[in-house]
Formats: structure tokens, sequence, C-alpha cells
């Protein structure tokens, strides 16, 4: 890994733009949460790579070292607002990095830059767990070495996020 930035990252992360909609303002002038999420959809699609056409394979990007043999599906993600975002001409900075490897799913980490140029804290936090499946079997895809050397490249540390409130975990179905 390189020296760390100025947004404390280091050279593991990519910093991705993304345009924002007229449509995604909520009733109250602001770019609303549901939209934020499609934000970070978007650039955790340039990030990973999207789908080949026919929906096999990824391109450009980190899940192309995957070929064929697995898909990716998002297992659990935390949204964190903590400013307020407006429409803008210029488009959002997101910036994306992993922090985690298991046997069958990672952690993506992705904070959206504010657009006060006086707050250096960006706007949203947010980590998502990303499942791979075999797409034959349809079973958790073990990460090989190869596609574990990938992402270690992009590898930091975990997004900063307030803790949860204590709750009791309710029994799984």
């Amino acid at each position: 890994m390189t020296g760390t930035g100025p947004d404390g990252h280091d050279g593991a992360a990519r910093r991705v733009r993304i345009q924002l909609r007229q449509e995604d303002l909520s009733p109250s002038g602001h770019v609303g949460n549901a939209s934020i999420v499609r934000v970070l959809e978007e650039a955790r699609t340039v990030f990973l790579g999207h789908a080949r056409p026919g929906r096999v394979g990824y391109h450009e990007g980190l899940l192309e070292i995957l070929g064929d043999e697995a898909r990716m599906l998002v297992g659990q993600q935390t949204v964190e607002y903590t400013k307020e975002l407006w429409y803008s001409h210029d488009p959002v900075v997101v910036t994306l990095w992993i922090t985690h490897v298991g046997r069958s799913s990672f952690s993506v980490a992705a904070t959206i830059a504010g657009q006060d140029t006086g707050d250096a804290r960006p706007a949203v936090s947010s980590e998502a767990t990303i499942v791979l499946m075999d797409r034959a079997t349809r079973a958790p895809w073990s990460i090989t070495d190869e596609a574990r050397a990938v992402f270690a490249r992009h590898r930091g540390e975990p997004v900063a996020l307030r803790p949860r409130p204590a709750v009791a975990a309710a029994p799984r179905p």
C-alpha cells in the first residue's frame, strides 16, 4: 500500500464520480436516502465490474477475476448519513475499498464526499458484505488465492461507523 492521502485512505482506494439526477431529490429538497443507496450501488458496480451480456461474468472491475464461475450478491449493507447532500451539476465523489475478505464473502467500504469544502468528513459512509455464489450449484463460492491477491491490492481499514445500540438478535426462521 502506498502512503495515506489527505482523506485518510491509501492507494488501495478507488475514487468514482457519480452524477446526481433531479429525481434523486427527496421532498425535503436534499438527495434522498434511497437515491444514496443507488449512488453507492452504481459506484460499487464501477469498482467491482458490471455483468457481461447474458449476465455471465464481470467486466471492467475487480470481479473479472471470477470469470464465469461465480456471481455476487449483496448480503448486507449498512449506510450512515452524516450530512445532507444537495443536488449539484457536479458529480459526487465516492471512494471505495475492500475492508475484509472471508471464505466466500468480502466487505466493501464506501464514503461519499461532502459538498462543504470546509468540512472534510464524508456525507455518507457505508459498508456492504458481498457474498460470492457458485453459478452452477448456487452454493457459496470459496474465494481463490488469485482473487484474494486482487482484493488485497485494494485493502484498507474498515469505515468508521457509529456504534449501533445493543439489540438482542431476533431468532432466524
